[in-house]
């Protein structure tokens, strides 16, 4: 068997049945394998592309997503995706092919070489493996995506030869394998038990939710009912507690009036989040109390804030068994906080101008948030770019159900809304998935727009059209700049590029329209441009 029909056929065995990438010379091998193969392969049109739509499928769903380019400028270009995924915790595994063995390391180059690409795609990824025999495609490739989904999760780069994936073997690859159920640390008993006794005695706990929490909303839900804790979330971690609940804060650790409140509490029970700068908006968890840590990954016990009992586990297992401990001994009845977490979200409401700084646009900013999210339906997805409106909608927008709100806030990418909007409705089926991103941040992806074209993807594109980079523009004006400087940018004519796909283009007259045009677009059988152009940009 050809060492490239032999990856794919370990591929098809570990459960992939989609790939996001770009054929080119140097992995031809893979794609003649592919063409006989039942995974599905979607052509993105750069490579940066098809990283974040693999990232979309991943993040929408928790499974591995997969992308396959060429040796040199494809990783490169995908290097992006890469690192914003280990950020943010996706799991996600790049294939990649690599010059011949006899060239690798020489320095003569060879077409796409690269002096060391393994090192340098370990920067952005959790490891990065290189296949120099056949006989090692099936095992690498069932390390990569076993490293790629177990504890914290994560990229993986595998890397093989030119050469390699033409030689043959009598290797055969193995049969499909049997699902594997998730493998787990033993739970830590010992500090279980100690976590339970001082949440027991707590007067005031309050629950903080990251990604790592997503799949355990039901055991959330309930420890945060028996204590009436307040819960606020990060934004991986939105909608793991339905934001519509009177115990649940939302996204707003950043907010002046939500760090007091928890610097008075006297238990924090951390789950599943590394408590990241950019969550916190780059200032320390205000802690007095006794911070518990929940997470597979124990760095996170020391990374940002030092944890005074870190709990190895997955997060449904450690919650399960803390509530089991609860139930012991008389039961503890705490009082009802909800009518006091009522006003503190309206207080923290009123902060929002002050810690986003933006100024005149943020009531079109807010309408336009409400609007989306009363036009999308409550188990849909919306996917946001780093752009201002996105910047409101962390708070703003409630998330109803874990990984319905994905935004690129740990690296910090533009370019991510419209191709991981993409992979997250391929992953997801009939599930309505909408992107929001700006002028600016569209288009270092706009290409992508072609791939949902012919997908024939009804994915409503809100684009907020401030005529350049509004954040930027807005910090330099805030630091005195005397005129601007590479904020004010053209934007191509979005109705005549949207007609030049095939897609439909609708303008929204008003931020509060928006609702009925997303309702509209949802029933279409390609893509919709939504633009808004905010009334400051409009004079």
């Amino acid at each position: 068997m050809k060492a490239s029909k032999v990856l794919v056929r370990a591929l098809e065995s570990v459960g992939v049945t989609a790939i996001f990438g770009i054929p080119g010379i140097h992995n031809l091998d893979i794609y003649e394998a592919l063409a006989e193969s039942t995974i599905r392969h979607i052509t993105a049109r750069h490579e940066q592309g098809a990283g974040f739509m693999a990232d979309g499928w991943a993040r929408s769903t928790g499974n591995v997503g997969t992308a396959l380019v060429i040796s040199g400028p494809g990783l490169t270009n995908i290097l992006t995706p890469m690192a914003q995924a280990l950020h943010d915790s996706v799991p996600m595994v790049v294939i990649s092919s690599q010059i011949p063995t006899s060239y690798i390391g020489l320095g003569a180059g060879f077409l796409h070489e690269l002096r060391n690409s393994t090192i340098m795609a370990q920067s952005a990824a959790k490891e990065s493996i290189r296949v120099l025999d056949p006989h090692d495609i099936q095992p690498a490739v069932e390390k990569a995506y076993r490293t790629a989904a177990s504890g914290r999760p994560g990229p993986v780069h595998l890397e093989i030869p030119m050469d390699v994936l033409s030689m043959h073997s009598s290797f055969t690859a193995n049969p499909p394998a049997k699902a594997r159920p998730a493998w787990y640390p033993e739970l830590p008993e010992r500090e279980i038990i100690k976590a339970a006794k001082i949440i027991k005695e707590a007067q005031n706990p309050v629950m903080i939710l990251g990604g790592g929490a997503r799949k355990s909303s039901k055991e959330t839900l309930a420890l945060a009912e028996k204590l009436q804790a307040a819960v606020i979330e990060t934004c991986a971690g939105k909608g793991i507690m339905d934001e519509r609940n009177p115990l649940c804060l939302g996204a707003r650790l950043h907010f002046p009036s939500v760090r007091k409140f928890i610097e008075e509490a006297d238990v924090i029970i951390a789950v599943g989040t590394e408590l990241s700068p950019t969550d916190l908006w780059e200032k320390p968890l205000p802690k007095k109390g006794i911070l518990i840590q929940i997470d597979l990954d124990p760095a996170n016990f020391g990374r940002n804030a030092t944890a005074d009992i870190g709990i190895r586990a997955d997060a449904g297992q450690a919650l399960s068994a803390i509530l089991k401990e609860l139930e012991k001994g008389p039961n503890v009845q705490y009082p009802d906080k909800k009518t006091f977490l009522a006003s503190l979200k309206e207080q923290a409401k009123k902060e929002l101008a002050e810690i986003t700084g933006m100024g005149k646009d943020l009531a079109d900013m807010k309408d336009l948030i409400h609007a989306i999210r009363e036009g999308i339906p409550d188990d849909g997805i919306l996917v946001a770019d780093m752009t201002g409106p996105a910047y409101v909608a962390i708070s703003e927008y409630s998330a109803y159900h874990p990984s319905t709100f994905l935004h690129p806030v740990g690296f910090g990418t533009l370019g991510f809304a419209v191709p991981a909007a993409i992979g997250a409705y391929l992953a997801n089926g009939d599930k309505p998935v909408a992107a929001l991103t700006g002028d600016g941040g569209f288009q270092f992806t706009m290409a992508e727009m072609a791939v949902a074209c012919q997908e024939k993807l009804p994915i409503p594109i809100i684009i907020w059209n401030d005529q350049g980079f509004g954040e930027i523009r807005r910090n330099e004006k805030a630091r005195g700049f005397r005129s601007f400087i590479g904020v004010d940018n053209r934007t191509p004519d979005l109705k005549c590029f949207a007609a030049s796909l095939g897609a439909n283009y609708l303008l929204a007259s008003s931020a509060k329209e928006v609702k009925g045009l997303l309702k509209t677009a949802f029933k279409e059988s390609c893509p919709t441009i939504i633009e808004i152009t905010p009334k400051e940009r409009k004079h």
